[in-house]
């Protein structure tokens, strides 16, 4: 069985260094790309993480801000591997710039419009045949419980009363980038899915460790969650937004 070959953005730390992780620890063989702005913090998380047998992990210089950084990627890639079999779009931030105008358009950038770029980027590797990877081909966009309509409206929701405009406006906008592209890619063998990851301990707000007290789960979770889906344990999901535990939010 040929390794399945898998690019996460974002990976040297948080949900996308778990999802590496998680892959990379399964029975099933995986070439990860692990992509990462700073190579020499990408290299330190990839000398962190010990591959069964069958699996290995390149890392890869990847800022999603950058078009020329995510062409470079794209062409190390497709060098290295001749194509892609799954995309995770994990690299997102939360912006705390003083001005809100110039807080959407950070976030706006680095969590809707860079992923557009990277998947564009990425969609003619995406598309090779044939599909010999492990569990067929993916596109996986990390977005998050706050960018759903439904809930930000139903007062019963869990973060009903958690404010991050410009937070949600991005996650929202990323949905419909994922239905979008599940549309184009249907013919091509792509399922695609929004993710999300669910709140848990990173760096993305906060600390860790003031999270957890609020009740965040561990990133590891998250991560097995998403390689359940790259494993194909989510198929009939597909073209949804899905999150952990087996459930799916409404858009």
């Amino acid at each position: 069985m040929s390794a399945s070959v898998v690019l996460v953005t974002g990976a040297n730390r948080g949900i996308g260094y778990e999802i590496v992780k998680a892959l990379v620890e399964s029975p099933l063989p995986y070439h990860v790309f692990l992509g990462s702005r700073d190579v020499n913090k990408g290299k330190t998380a990839a000398a962190s993480l010990h591959p069964r047998s069958g699996s290995s992990i390149s890392v890869v210089q990847l800022d999603v801000s950058s078009s020329e950084s995510i062409a470079n990627a794209a062409a190390t890639v497709k060098a290295e591997a001749g194509r892609l079999d799954v995309l995770v779009n994990n690299a997102g931030i939360v912006d705390d710039s003083p001005d809100s105008l110039t807080r959407l358009r950070n976030t706006l950038e680095i969590n809707t419009i860079a992923p557009f770029a990277v998947t564009t980027a990425f969609k003619p590797l995406l598309t090779v045949q044939p599909e010999d990877g492990v569990k067929g081909k993916r596109l996986i966009y990390v977005s998050s419980g706050l960018g759903s309509i439904g809930q930000r409206v139903d007062s019963k929701s869990r973060y009903y009363s958690v404010p991050a405009v410009e937070y949600r406006m991005s996650k929202t906008a990323l949905n419909m980038l994922a239905a979008c592209d599940a549309f184009d890619l249907k013919d091509h063998g792509v399922k695609v899915f929004a993710f999300d990851p669910e709140f848990v301990a990173t760096e993305l707000t906060h600390s860790p460790e003031e999270r957890r007290k609020l009740g965040a789960l561990e990133p590891s979770v998250s991560g097995e969650s998403c390689r359940d889906i790259i494993e194909g344990k989510r198929d009939a999901d597909t073209s949804k937004f899905v999150s952990i535990n087996g459930t799916d939010l409404l858009w």
